[in-house]
């Protein structure tokens, strides 16, 4: 050690001191599970994602009872478009019912795998300029400015946090160990402008 400050004294640098790293203002623990990521999912899907998703059905159920009504009334020769209305149909329903939960089955099954675990832990603090979300089983950590998160949606257990197109920060309103989500809500729509 001796050695290292007789360099720095040469080179007429001062040793650094341990520096004091800022308070969290808040901060919370999130379990990221299957269910959570259901919700989250739930609550950034558009309106208009949604609706459209609703409309599909509609339109394959429609086509499929209108060739069926022509098949069984005129007699006509529509069975291979009544199968291919048929197979949309069924195929719109599926993507609409059966793939959000195989997705979500295939993301826990992963984790499990890789961790050992169904959940993901997530440790966020938020500083006055910045915040920290660190995950327990990866080791990662990640922080942004405020300036990079662009919007917040609220759910009944969440708060999400938008930073970028695709990245999401999961904040669980009951995880909080420090401050309350009533006094986070508030912080956070100033940091972001509403």
């Amino acid at each position: 050690m001796e050695e290292n400050l007789e360099i720095l004294e040469e080179l007429e640098i001062e040793p650094e001191e341990e520096v004091e790293l800022p308070e969290a203002l808040f901060k919370v623990e999130s379990t990221l599970n299957a269910a959570i990521q259901k919700e989250g999912a739930l609550t950034v899907r558009s309106v208009l994602t949604a609706a459209l998703s609703w409309i599909l059905v509609a339109l394959c159920a429609v086509l499929f009872a209108v060739l069926l009504w022509q098949q069984l009334t005129r007699g006509g020769n529509n069975i291979p478009m009544l199968v291919v209305a048929g197979f949309a149909m069924v195929l719109a329903l599926y993507n609409k019912f059966m793939a959000p939960i195989r997705a979500l089955k295939r993301w826990e099954e992963n984790l499990l795998k890789k961790y050992g675990s169904n959940a993901l832990h997530l440790t966020t603090e938020f500083f006055e300029c910045s915040l920290c979300q660190s995950v327990k089983e990866t080791g990662d950590s990640l922080v942004e400015g405020y300036s990079s998160i662009d919007a917040m949606k609220e759910s009944e257990h969440l708060f999400l946090l938008r930073c970028g197109s695709q990245q999401w920060f999961f904040v669980e309103k009951a995880g909080f160990v420090k401050g309350s989500a009533e006094d986070f809500r508030q912080f956070i729509s100033g940091k972001i402008g509403g």
